[in-house]
């Protein structure tokens, strides 16, 4: 196993995520990277005039049955977004999101939800970290309302795994009642990145709602009985952060650290997924918890897109635009 570094030696790397340029370009898929998609991508003049005309007939009939994801992505260009930051979700400080709503003319257009999770080796940062990452979605134009959330933490709220999927589902429950005030469609999308994609992933593996559509997660654990990960991430302080996030040491109770893991619990009904590692990631392994993840997914046969960022560490820095236009044509295939 080769050698991987302290979390903490990551932890200034991904601070420069949160105050990178959205300008920053980069072309991040290697023309050989493997993908699943069940076709190729069509041209864009042909995309629009078939997602036009998709919409058009639902303006017609009315109703959200059978209509594509990318029609509703494209239904309305927003002129810009409401925002409203440190909404409630729970009784408590850490139960909180920034909500970003879309501006369109036309109120019968109802919006796909972007459920954002932040990094930090599940007990560190919080939502701020991806505020970038919101620009970059909101420069797409999209006909989307977005989440962006905390979630409570294992440091400094006293919580482990259960803990934080209770508050993804008490952030679900309180997300489903704003649908008719939001004007939002019955399609959520689930992004995160490290720690985040981790959640994500295993949200919406382990307790699946025919609600969350599709999930995608950049640099994410997928399989935390693999001793690069309940072992090497640590903070600056040598806490191990998987194990306060599960509560127990790994050689006490493996069984608990393979529950908290999305790659057990994938079948032919997990959402649509996503994935995204850098080849150079010291911390989260390519093949070990990317790939291997990814070929579940297709053994099970769900629809999945597995890309590997050639140049790519942990931090991904400069590669965040490449991720949400790679992202946003996944979601366009469906």
């Amino acid at each position: 196993m080769k050698a991987l570094l302290p979390y903490s030696k990551y932890l200034v790397l991904l601070l420069t995520l949160s105050t990178m340029s959205c300008e920053t370009t980069a072309d991040i898929i290697n023309p050989e990277t493997q993908t699943s998609s069940n076709k190729e991508t069509p041209n864009n003049e042909s995309t629009s005039k078939d997602v036009e005309k998709e919409n058009d007939n639902n303006n017609q009939n009315g109703s959200e049955q059978n209509v594509s994801l990318a029609a509703k992505l494209t239904a309305a260009v927003p002129s810009g977004y409401n925002v409203k930051k440190d909404q409630s979700y729970g009784p408590s400080a850490t139960q909180a999101y920034d909500l970003y709503t879309p501006i369109v003319s036309d109120s019968t257009k109802k919006s796909v939800s972007l459920v954002m999770v932040h990094g930090g080796g599940w007990s560190l940062l919080d939502k701020s970290f991806l505020d970038n990452v919101v620009e970059l979605f909101k420069r797409e134009n999209l006909n989307i309302t977005i989440f962006n959330i905390n979630h409570r933490l294992p440091l400094s709220d006293g919580v482990t795994f259960d803990g934080v999927m209770e508050d993804f589902n008490l952030f679900f429950e309180h997300q489903q009642t704003l649908k008719q005030q939001l004007n939002l469609s019955e399609d959520v999308v689930l992004w995160g990145y490290s720690s985040g994609g981790h959640l994500a992933l295993t949200y919406s593996y382990k307790f699946p709602k025919p609600y969350i559509k599709s999930v995608a997660a950049v640099a994410a654990p997928t399989d935390l009985t693999q001793e690069s990960i309940y072992k090497g991430i640590v903070d600056d302080k040598e806490r191990n952060l998987t194990e306060k996030f599960i509560g127990v040491a790994y050689d006490s109770n493996p069984n608990a650290y393979k529950a908290a893991s999305p790659i057990f619990d994938i079948n032919a009904q997990s959402a649509k997924t996503i994935l995204f590692y850098g080849q150079r990631d010291g911390l989260v392994d390519v093949d070990e918890q990317g790939r291997r993840l990814y070929n579940k997914l297709i053994a099970n046969n769900v629809k999945a897109s597995f890309k590997a960022l050639p140049n790519a560490t942990h931090d991904m820095k400069g590669e965040m635009p490449g991720i949400v236009i790679e992202t946003i044509r996944f979601l366009k295939e469906q």
